[in-house]
């Protein structure tokens, strides 16, 4: 059996306070202490967490800013040349950027402004924009389900001696019981679903404000069908110095916690909040797609100054490294609703 018990006091004070009086936390609320917690949580901490090299957790798409800056801006012209939009008017938003590491943060851009909003930063949206993220919404706290044999029983923890156990709810949640009913009464005996609860809530916080352009969204998702029928073990994960578990209990703030994303759910949320030309894709349909100037360019074998550029995008495209691994997901807006969502 792992180790999950919690040698840092600190920790073990955010947890006692989040525990009710038989040391039960609800699931949403240790994804969130362990992820963003304002000094204690993973997200939070002074330290490098994207890259490749032994300091790093993991690296992503932005790890190959040579390359996935210029694929991008060439993708999000495009999308504001669909919606009828000017880029000089237009301010570029990248939500959920690593501290120094913002995408277009050195780049020559087309925009009237690059920004960055980190996490725990102010998510106000306002005015024409490209919002653009890249795996934010796998970072989001969630739900567990497992059926038991007979039933469903949703899981959260326990804090008790010092140490974390899945333990499960009495009841299912208020949140999770509309989920319950969209799921087959018979699955495998021990079947996991990770619910990407807060995944939808950050979509919906997002889109229902009051800005207009386009949207693009990076990151590794299924379809509801997939999780619910596919995936039995579930989709969350640990990761540290480039290394993966299946245990989420160990750690809490030292490691990534990651789950897969429904994507029906983001696309329904934008849909609900009037954005229209919907794409789904693989990155390396995304990139070979939008960004073809891009590409003719980067493997025009007359231009051999270019080799560099050349081989950041076949990690960024080729199916074997991450060119299927991750989707994108993109749509336009092109004016701004009439009135504000909840």
């Amino acid at each position: 059996m792992l180790d999950t018990s919690i040698d840092s006091e600190d920790m073990r004070q955010a947890l006692r306070t989040l525990a009710d009086e038989t040391g039960f936390i609800e699931l949403p609320d240790f994804v969130n202490l362990a992820l963003y917690h304002p000094t204690l949580g993973y997200y939070r901490r002074d330290r490098q967490r994207v890259g490749r090299n032994p300091q790093a957790d993991f690296y992503t798409a932005s790890s190959f800013r040579e390359a996935f800056a210029p694929a991008l801006m060439e993708a999000a012209l495009g999308l504001l040349e669909q919606a009828e939009l000017d880029p000089t008017q237009t301010d570029w938003i990248e939500i959920g950027a690593e501290p120094q590491a913002a995408l277009l943060a050195s780049a020559d851009s087309p925009f009237r402004s690059c920004q960055a909003r980190h996490a725990g930063e102010d998510l106000t949206l306002l005015g024409q924009l490209v919002v653009f993220s890249n795996e934010l919404f796998d970072a989001q706290a969630f739900r567990q389900l497992r059926f038991d044999g007979t039933r469903w029983l949703e899981y959260g923890i326990r804090f008790e001696d010092e140490t974390l156990s899945w333990t499960p709810r009495p009841t299912v949640s208020q949140e999770a019981s509309p989920y319950v009913r969209q799921l087959r009464p018979d699955p495998p005996a021990g079947y996991t679903l990770d619910l990407p609860t807060g995944s939808r809530q950050l979509a919906h916080r997002l889109l229902g404000q009051k800005w207009h352009g386009a949207f693009i969204a990076f990151d590794y998702g299924k379809t509801w069908r997939s999780l619910a029928e596919e995936t039995p073990q579930g989709t969350a994960r640990g990761y540290h110095s480039h290394h993966q578990d299946n245990d989420i209990l160990l750690q809490p703030g030292q490691r990534d916690l990651t789950i897969h994303i429904c994507w029906d759910h983001i696309e329904e949320a934008l849909r609900q909040h009037g954005f229209d030309n919907l794409s789904l894709q693989s990155q390396e349909a995304f990139i070979v797609r939008r960004a073809p100037k891009l590409m003719q360019a980067a493997f025009d074998p007359s231009r051999p100054e270019l080799d560099s550029l050349r081989g950041k995008l076949k990690e960024l495209i080729h199916p074997a490294l991450m060119g299927q691994k991750f989707q994108a997901l993109s749509a336009i807006r092109p004016h701004c609703p009439k009135t504000q969502n909840p």
